[in-house]
């Protein structure tokens, strides 16, 4: 299997279950792969375009070390993708039509995507609504399937956390 950004991180793991070392030392954020939970949902859609974003890691350092663990020339120039991380929350942003905020925290822990609950909450509320979520990182997979939605997403980093907004237009 060759490693690029698009690679996903589950069925890496899989054929190459010596990486997860790999990827132990490049960031503490990696752990939560030792949950077999997550492993088997998240990281089967995860990206290392996605990780690189959650982990902190620069993309091109990401693939690069994996590849060199697997023997694998180093890739030339591998373009990031652009945090979604704002200053301010957008115009379209109006606090009264947040219909819910979860904390997500735990839901991932577990190992639980929270989309499905998401498409529920916007599927159950006239258009405009918003669901605001909090997390310990970036949430890049669900922003990806957000916009695939056609939901507009917002995300602002609040100390720790961080704060995402997803509303059905």
């Amino acid at each position: 299997m060759e490693v690029h950004a698009q690679t996903c991180v589950g069925p890496l793991l899989e054929a190459h279950p010596e990486l997860e070392d790999t990827l132990l030392a490049l960031s503490p954020a990696f752990a939560r792969l030792k949950n077999p939970v997550l492993r088997a949902t998240l990281a089967r859609f995860a990206t290392l375009e996605h990780a690189a974003r959650v982990s902190g890691v620069p993309l091109p350092t990401l693939v690069n070390t994996l590849r060199g663990a697997l023997g694998q020339a180093p890739m030339g120039p591998v373009a990031e993708a652009p945090s979604l991380v704002r200053d301010d929350w957008p115009e379209w942003f109006d606090e009264t039509r947040v219909v819910t905020t979860l904390d997500v925290t735990a839901m991932l822990a577990e190992g639980t995507h929270p989309l499905a609950l998401v498409r529920r909450l916007l599927a159950e509320h006239p258009a405009g609504a918003i669901v605001r979520l909090r997390s310990p990182f970036e949430p890049a997979p669900l922003l990806d399937h957000a916009l695939e939605e056609g939901w507009w997403t917002a995300v602002l980093k609040e100390g720790e956390a961080y704060l995402t907004a997803l509303r059905r237009p």
